[in-house]
């Protein structure tokens, strides 16, 4: 680790060595300026008068550095260059933090002990360049607070690489040397610390400059009396002090976390990271330190990553643009603050810093914050706050602590009800299904006839088994829609499973026999056609007429023939002939009337013949149909209703059905008892839809597995019928409003702990505070902040203050170096820190937490003290530096948490380009209440601008137009323009200049711009350093256009490099309510076929993208999204409509009906909004959102995050969000389509406008 240590320190040194502190070999224009050039304007004391002014620090207002004049050309080109150097000061410290602006004299110059040549100042006096914004727009130095001081970072070049041996109070001693500017003092001062240095008395002279083949190799050290105003880092020496302690420490320690983060191979997984296990909760009654202490709103991803940083050595935060990461820091602060830790916040941007700052100002903590950007700038104000906080102690909130316990203890009640409701609703039970989906499948509990009972299967029922046998019902329901009907003839047949070929055509045959026999009885009952001659009658006189019917049939003589016919008139068949002659007397066998009597005699004894073997062979049936309907085809053939229709159906059916018919007994046959009771249950419910019967089957089977199934999981948890009550909507809103309350009194309980903490500290270490108290209040002597913190660390400074904000120079300046002084340090904005800046903070952490965004930028040189915009070709050359960057060293070591949630845009076309480009549409965006707004959130502007010495003027005047006409229509909003290369930045800085001269009214509105609070104040930066800034409008100059020979040249400056499309994601996601595009390119007019990395191509994209949005054309919208996003699924109006339910297809179909236009799966990211209602005066915005309880409302973890963060946040968004509960549609239907026509009446006679 050793080696590691000393190539990260050796990496600082290479900057170092080209730090201006130590050595400036050229006057660079952005960032130093001489002061003896002013002796080139007519008037030659100019510099030697200024130099004495601030030598002597008796002036109290401005010293006059530079009046230009347009009639004098020199002093207008030493004007351009002060505009220069002050715009990017201004810019370093807008970045920063850290005002590092000096004069610098006299110059210490020569070769080191190690061959190192140096020329750097020796005494820096603290100064501010400002323009007197007079007519005069003369250029003026403020004297800044802090006086004179020894060039820190050139001495401790001196004691490493020239063996100089000093202490800390050396920087002590300079001040009073400095001070008298006496050069006798300086070089008797010097020699005393062992530097012998040369010096001859010269007057102010020019700094002489070299370049790198004239550097020297041999020199003595010379003090040269050389003044420069300029911009002298003071910080990164400091870190590299640390290293050498570190590389020390390492001899005899592991170094804690910087061990485990750079010698992640010898060390074991993430899971020893683990600082106790999560489960492991205190055992209290109501745990208020158990549970996260979040003083700010948040969410479910924010809420995750607190509970996880309680529990991990290290966390890895990614944060996408504007997903509320200052937020989550905030509340990872106030987490900590509660269980009584030391907290550092480490960042190299000054805007992020300062963010966190005014959060906890907001919430009454700023006095136990120390923010840091400057140490010498931020001494004052810090240690007036010290001396507030020992002065004002009193506690304010003593009764917090009870009202705390007494909301959290509400808070976690409501909190287990509605996760038990969830739990009922989303709960996979054992069968396979959730309550919510079987909410949604169910038909209205007022269908009561699509319910049968399924209590004899229900043990065995499940998913699976309710879809298997859905399939056999529809199956057989399909067949006995065709067979089972009641006037079906063979609808009670026995089963056809076992008939063969041969079984089938005998049953044919008896089947035509039985059809023959009753054709033919049917012929002799209509040849007696007397109703009493029935078959029956018949049989019942059949064995009388046998004894006679030869003599009746005639056919054949026999003896006494005629004996007994007479006997047998008498007396057998007396009764029989008087029921044919119906009563009238018989006259005797010789009578007219006895052959047509002996006639019928003989058909009724036919008739009893035919039908009684008609009767007997009907039992052939017996293999076809019930045997019981048998015994009634016979009993009606008794009575002489032959029933040869039924006969010639049964034949035609039986041939006509047989395969079919045989399939389905053999179906029956096979399928289990339960499928079979279920179908008897069917059969005797009476379709009464416009379904097919098996559909109908299968719909009731289904809706009653799932009612029984309902009420299963609502006797399980009795809660969820709560959701049917207006209990239930009171449960909700009181949740809410209990978590809000909850906020305020965790804000006044920490404010109450904090304040009872410094009392602790003045009753129990009374000398320590008092001596504190004393050296923050001194007026002269005061301690360096350095020196003040190594003093006090280790006793109370860090109780009064647990907080402290910085970045990693800052905090290598003033604390010491001891391992896990925070307990927490985290770090914002890690895609941009150094792992070798990083380390020495990482260090004094016992848990780090490190927040930031591998899709944004990495660690550059914008800022670097040994940075030469000289060697800029107009092309910015913005490296990105080879380190790798602290963000992705500990992804390798620590578990990954994201934020999902996106904040800052107020419209989704502001933000879907990057989501989709670089997150695969992970982040959650609210969907646009106002779809169609007008003006767009994007606006495209194209100009006829030309592509001149690097930057476009055409389109600099359009933009500063653009931003007059902002300013004077919109002047409570926040601006920034951004462009794609440095010159043309400061094209569009200079004609801001020239039009604030020129122009009254801009003037004004630019002045108040200007005043506003830094991050609300206009900025005009390119894509190098707006990371962190957000505006309500951004501007963009893109620059590119066709050249003079009417060719647009495919440069793409620093979006061509290496993660160059990082800086194109930084830049389109700034602006939280509008774009204006300004371009004088179509985005055709680039080739990016053969550009190596994919920056070039997504800017391009990202140009047609805004150029649809513009021009609201959905469908190039949702093409560009497609190109850049493949597996997106982009929502336009020509899609078809996506329902997660069953349920609300229905809330959807019944909309419809009531003549509303409605969108379903609103949205373009993941994030969708189940169903929106066009608004019915004005489509081009929704009235009414519409959110039912299916995949999108479960997917939330947490009740908070389903019942209170995702409304909330949907309507911070201007939406208005009403929700359909399953179970209410499942109960009643129509009074919910009627509580939300009313809702959408009562919205529409407000004419509510978002």
């Amino acid at each position: 680790m050793k080696d590691q240590l000393v190539h990260m320190r050796d990496k600082l040194n290479n900057i170092n060595k080209r730090n201006r502190s130590i050595r400036l070999l050229k006057i660079y224009q952005k960032w130093s300026f001489d002061l003896s050039s002013i002796d080139t304007l007519e008037k030659k004391d100019d510099a030697e008068s200024i130099l004495k002014k601030v030598i002597e620090l008796r002036t109290k207002g401005k010293i006059t550095l530079l009046q230009p004049s347009i009639d004098n050309e020199k002093s207008m080109i030493l004007s351009k260059k002060l505009t220069d150097l002050y715009r990017q000061i201004k810019a370093a410290e807008d970045e920063t933090g850290v005002h590092d602006f000096y004069l610098g004299y006299p110059f210490l110059s020569g070769v080191l002990l190690d061959g190192t040549f140096i020329q750097a100042p020796l005494f820096l006096f603290p100064i501010r360049l400002e323009k007197d914004n007079t007519a005069l727009q003369k250029w003026v130095i403020q004297l800044e607070e802090g006086g004179p001081q020894l060039n820190r970072t050139l001495f401790l070049a001196l004691k490493k690489l020239h063996q100089l041996g000093f202490s800390e109070e050396i920087f002590e001693e300079a001040i009073s040397v400095a001070s008298s500017m006496n050069f006798t003092e300086i070089l008797s001062f010097l020699e005393k610390h062992q530097l012998k240095v040369h010096y001859s008395p010269t007057g102010l002279t020019r700094l002489k400059e070299y370049k790198s083949s004239d550097i020297p190799e041999v020199a003595n050290l010379t003090l040269l009396e050389h003044a420069v105003i300029g911009d002298f880092p003071q910080g990164g020496s400091a870190i590299v002090r640390d290293y050498d302690e570190l590389i020390q420490l390492n001899e005899s320690s592991s170094l804690a976390l910087v061990g485990e983060m750079i010698d992640f191979k010898n060390n074991g997984s993430t899971d020893e990271g683990m600082l106790r296990n999560p489960l492991e909760e205190p055992n209290e009654q109501v745990d208020i330190k158990g549970d996260i202490l979040n003083l700010l709103q948040t969410d479910g991803s924010q809420e995750e990553i607190i509970r996880e940083a309680r529990f991990q050595k290290g966390l890895v935060v990614h944060g996408p643009p504007g997903t509320g990461k200052s937020q989550v820091i905030v509340n990872l602060i106030t987490d900590a603050l509660h269980r009584k830790k030391k907290v550092l916040v480490v960042c190299q941007k000054r805007a992020a810093l300062d963010v966190v700052y005014q959060r906890m100002s907001t919430l009454g903590l700023s006095d136990h914050i120390a923010l840091v950007h400057d140490e010498n700038m931020d001494r004052k104000q810090l240690y007036q706050k010290i001396t507030t906080v020992l002065e004002h102690s009193e506690l304010q909130f003593a009764e917090a602590v009870d009202e705390l316990i007494n909301v959290t203890s509400r808070v976690a009640d409501q909190e287990q009800l509605l996760n038990t409701i969830a739990k009922a609703l989303y709960e996979k039970q054992s069968f396979g299904y959730r309550l919510y989906e079987l909410y949604g499948q169910s038909k209205p509990i007022m269908d009561s006839n699509q319910v049968i009972t399924l209590q004899s299967i229900s043990d065995h029922l499940t998913k699976d088994s309710l879809r298997e046998m859905a399939n056999d019902i529809f199956t057989y329901g399909e067949w006995y829609e065709q067979f089972g009907d009641k006037d079906y003839p063979l609808r009670d047949r026995k089963s056809f499973a076992n008939f063969d070929i041969q079984k089938k055509l005998d049953t044919m045959e008896k089947l035509e026999n039985l059809i023959h026999k009753a054709k033919t009885a049917i012929e002799l009952i209509q040849t007696l056609n007397l109703e009493k001659f029935t078959p029956a009658y018949s049989w019942e006189v059949q064995n009388r007429l046998n004894k006679i019917y030869p003599e009746l049939e005639g056919s054949q003589k026999r003896p006494l023939q005629g004996l007994r016919l007479f006997l047998w008139t008498k007396f057998t068949g007396k009764s029989i002939i008087a029921q044919v002659t119906d009563g009238v007397p018989f006259r005797g066998t010789s009578s007219v009337e006895w052959v047509q009597i002996k006639q019928r005699l003989k058909v009724i004894h036919d008739l009893g013949v035919v039908t009684k073997a008609l009767a007997d062979e009907l039992i052939v049936l017996n293999s076809l149909i019930q045997k019981k309907d048998v015994v009634k085809l016979q009993e009606r053939v008794s009575k002489g209703e032959i029933p040869v229709q039924e006969f010639i159906l049964l034949l035609h059916h039986f041939q006509r059905n047989f395969d079919d018919l045989k399939l389905m007994d053999a179906f029956w046959d096979q399928t289990n008892s339960e499928t079979r009771s279920v179908i008897l249950a069917l059969q005797e419910k009476e379709c009464d839809s416009d379904q097919s019967l098996s559909a109908f089957w299968v719909d009731t089977f289904k809706n009653s597995a799932y009612v029984h199934w309902i009420d299963l999981i609502e006797a399980k948890y009795p809660d969820v019928k709560k959701i049917s009550t207006n209990e239930f909507k009171r449960i909700r809103q009181s949740f809410a409003e209990l978590l809000e309350e909850k906020r305020e009194v965790s804000a006044k309980y920490l404010i109450n702990e904090l304040k009872n903490h410094v009392n602790f500290l003045q009753l129990n270490k009374g000398s320590s505070t008092k001596e504190l108290k004393h050296q923050t209040g001194k007026k002269r002597m005061v301690w360096p902040l350095r020196k003040l913190v190594n003093h006090f660390t280790d006793n109370v400074l860090s109780d009064i203050l647990p907080v402290w904000l910085a970045s990693p120079d800052m905090v290598s300046s003033i604390f010491p170096l001891q391992e896990g002084m925070f307990d927490i340090v985290i770090f914002d904005e890690a895609s941009q820190l150094t792992v070798e800046s990083s380390m020495p903070s990482v260090y004094r952490g016992k848990q780090i937490i490190v927040a930031g965004d591998e899709k944004q930028l990495q660690p550059s040189n914008l800022f670097r003290a040994g940075y030469t915009d000289e060697e800029e070709d107009g092309e910015a050359k913005y490296e990105v530096d080879e380190s790798v960057s602290l963000l992705n060293l500990a992804k390798r070591r620590f578990p990954e948490k994201i934020l999902q949630w996106h904040y800052r845009s107020k419209y989704e076309e502001l933000i879907n380009f990057s989501n989709h480009a670089f997150y695969n549409g992970y982040v959650q965006i609210a969907p646009n209440v106002t779809p169609f707004k007008n003006p767009p959130a994007i606006v495209w502007k194209k100009v006829n601008g030309r592509w001149l010495n690097q930057s476009n003027e055409v389109e600099a005047l359009e933009v500063v137009m653009q931003l007059k006409q902002t300013l004077i229509e919109q002047d409570h909003k926040s601006v920034g323009i951004i462009t794609f290369n440095a010159k043309q930045q400061s094209k569009i800085l200079d004609l801001i200049d020239k039009t604030v001269l020129e122009d009254e009214e801009f003037r004004v509105l630019y002045s108040e711009q200007m005043a506003r609070d830094l991050d609300e104040r206009l900025f005009v930066k390119n894509i190098e350093n707006v990371q962190g800034d957000e505006r309500d409008i951004i501007i963009f100059s893109i620059g590119y256009a066709k050249n003079e020979e009417g060719k647009v040249y495919n440069r793409f400056g620093s979006l061509n490099q290496k993660n160059g499309e990082n800086r194109l994601n930084v830049a389109i996601t700034r602006a939280k309510e509008s774009i204006i595009v300004v371009s004088s390119i179509e985005p055709e007019d680039l080739n990016v076929a053969n550009t190596s990395e994919p920056g070039p191509r997504l800017f391009k994209s990202y140009l047609k993208y805004a150029r649809a949005v513009s021009g609201s054309h959905t469908e190039d919208i949702a093409s560009v999204i497609r190109e850049i996003h493949e597996s997106v699924s982009t929502q336009t109006v020509q899609q078809s409509l996506q329902f997660d339910s069953p349920f609300e297809e229905q809330v959807y179909q019944q909309l419809r009906n009531l003549g509303y236009e409605v969108t379903t799966q609103v949205g373009m990211s993941g994030y969708r909004i189940d169903m929106a209602v066009v608004h019915p005066n004005d489509r081009s915005r929704y009235i009414l959102g519409i959110e039912c309880d299916g995949a999108m409302y479960h997917s939330s973890p947490s009740a908070r995050e389903r019942d209170v963060y995702r409304q909330r946040y949907l309507e911070s968004r201007g939406w208005i969000i009403e929700r359909i509960w399953s179970r209410n549609w499942w109960r009643n239907p129509v009074a919910e389509i009627e509580r939300i026509n009313e809702r959408i009446k009562e919205l529409s006679q407000k004419g509510r406008v978002e």
